[in-house]
């Protein structure tokens, strides 16, 4: 556990929300012993940190650092940010459970969405995935969902249709098993197949297993552009006959005709709060999204999972229908010049990183949905995107509110350690509500801020040992300069650390000193406690 330390005239700022106080914060253990003004120091290494703000490490409420943990360990961009713990397992896609008959399903899935492999998926449950990701050495704590897409894999592969009462029984009796070994509940993903498939009944009944075991529900909604509206309401509705805490995924009206609604989604949030419905929803600070290139294909190409996408890529019977329904979401999207390619394999394509379709559609002399198509044939569907589509008002609307907390959707990375395009949310998220959103255009004071980035989201998880500055809280703890955070990359320099973390803490370990990695690697698995 860490040393005996001091932090000595710091400003902090607890979580709560309450506004700022000047004092020191004594650490021993691994916990904090102590807030108040004058304390010992004999005896303690001190840390001057006057001029500063000192506030629980931040908790990044939505990544997919689990697809990337095994290849980047240490994950330096999350670290960079200020933050200790990140909630794992989004948008139905996760690693476990796995069910050995379609394990090669499960991997063409994760494929998909750029989740590098741990080599074979030698674990069944919650608890052999967690002792794997143990021993990779973590730098930042995994809070991990169960992801329904890889649930409903482990019991009826990739199948477009309702599953049998003894699938739903199976689905549910998984469920529950990974709940009791510790994970903190259940995701969806409604836009990917095969979590699409699914009817609201059987996610309120996998929900309500949730609510029973303690766990929260979080949903990447099944539509974000022109069905936003209903798919809000089905995640309420979801909430409200299971019992369940609901988190819905980085909130946004998605495409230029659903611009501005970003006020009316919080009056329906608000709305059902009313009514006793307990929902929230967290946010990214970027007029950008990213997600596999395979979103701009219609669901039912889907079915049977990416052995049958890629026969349906090169079906010439299917192409005419293929391509309308491509040229449909890029409609949606804001045009192909609004979709930046990131993430390519194989790798003799990476030169095409970084461009938007319409270049690789020019370079091709091909049009827009063909080049996407031609894109997703050659990668086996593993091409990663970004979509520009958006506004900075409704980004400001929902910044506002005390009901959204920010979640990054990105992942931990190692800078330098590739060239390949991204979304800089992996390594700007946290600093640039700090620095632009709070210190430039103060959209939201400082206190308002870190309780969206610490403690809403130990609220909403069921951390009750993390998001605050308190005595006895798990010494998890970032220490800013607020004249200076902010994040330095954009989307064509993307692999840039942020600035301003002068210290940071896990579990009371120093992992940044004066601005510069210790080596330290203190991140674990955390368990959801019974």
């Amino acid at each position: 556990m860490g040393e005996e330390l001091v932090l000595v005239g710091a400003t902090v700022v607890d979580g709560s929300g309450r506004p700022s106080f000047r004092a020191d914060v004594a650490v021993a253990d691994g916990i904090i012993r102590e807030v108040g003004v004058g304390l010992s120091v004999s005896g303690k290494r001190v840390i001057g940190v006057a001029g500063l703000v000192v506030a629980p490490g931040f908790i990044d409420s939505h990544t997919h650092t689990d697809g990337s943990a095994f290849r980047f360990p240490l994950s330096e961009s999350k670290l960079f940010q200020g933050v200790t713990s990140d909630v794992t397992g989004n948008c139905g896609i996760g690693f476990f459970p796995v069910e050995p008959r379609f394990r090669t399903q499960l991997e063409g899935y994760l494929g998909t969405h750029d989740f590098a492999m741990p080599g074979i998926l030698g674990w069944s449950d919650f608890a052999g995935y967690a002792g794997q990701l143990a021993q990779s050495g973590l730098g930042v704590n995994h809070i991990p969902l169960v992801g329904h897409g890889t649930l409903r894999i482990a019991v009826m592969g990739a199948e477009d249709r309702e599953p049998t009462r003894a699938e739903q029984d199976g689905m549910e009796k998984l469920l529950a098993a990974s709940l009791r070994q510790g994970a903190w509940g259940l995701s969806t993903g409604l836009i990917y197949p095969p979590g699409s498939f699914a009817a609201t009944s059987e996610l309120i009944s996998l929900a309500r297993v949730c609510a029973e075991h303690g766990g929260v529900y979080t949903s990447h909604i099944r539509g974000e552009s022109a069905s936003l509206m209903d798919a809000v309401d089905e995640a309420i509705e979801i909430g409200r006959r299971s019992g369940a805490r609901v988190v819905i995924s980085h909130l946004k009206p998605l495409g230029r005709a659903n611009w501005g609604k970003g006020g009316a989604l919080l009056d329906k949030i608000e709305q059902a709060r009313r009514e006793g419905v307990d929902v929230t929803a967290d946010q990214y600070p970027y007029e950008a999204s990213s997600t596999s290139l395979t979103a701009l294909v219609p669901a039912r190409f889907h079915s049977g999972g990416v052995d049958c996408l890629l026969a349906a890529l090169g079906d010439p019977g299917r192409r005419r229908e293929l391509l309308e329904g491509i040229e449909r979401e890029l409609t949606v999207r804001g045009g192909p010049d609004k979709v930046l390619i990131t993430h390519l394999d194989p790798a003799d394509m990476a030169g095409l990183s970084g461009k938007t379709l319409t270049q690789i559609g020019t370079m091709w002399n091909l049009a827009a949905p063909e080049a996407a198509l031609r894109l997703m044939q050659n990668a086996k569907g593993a091409v990663s995107a970004v979509y520009f589509s958006i506004s900075e008002q409704d980004v400001d609307t929902i910044m506002r509110s005390a009901l959204v907390a920010v979640g990054s959707d990105g992942r931990g990375l190692t800078a330098g350690a590739t060239d390949e395009a991204t979304h800089p949310r992996s390594y700007g998220t946290f600093p640039r509500v700090l620095g632009k959103y709070v210190r430039e255009r103060h959209l939201l004071t400082l206190e308002k801020a870190i309780h969206k980035m610490t403690g809403l989201t130990a609220q909403r998880f069921g951390l009750k040992d993390r998001g605050l500055i308190a005595q006895g809280m798990v010494a998890d703890l970032v220490v800013f300069d607020p004249a200076t955070i902010g994040d330095t990359n954009d989307f064509n320099h993307p692999h840039q650390y942020a600035k301003g973390i002068e210290h940071l803490f896990i579990h009371g370990v120093q992992v940044i000193a004066e601005g510069k990695l210790t080596g330290e690697h203190a991140g674990s698995v955390l368990y959801r406690p019974m």
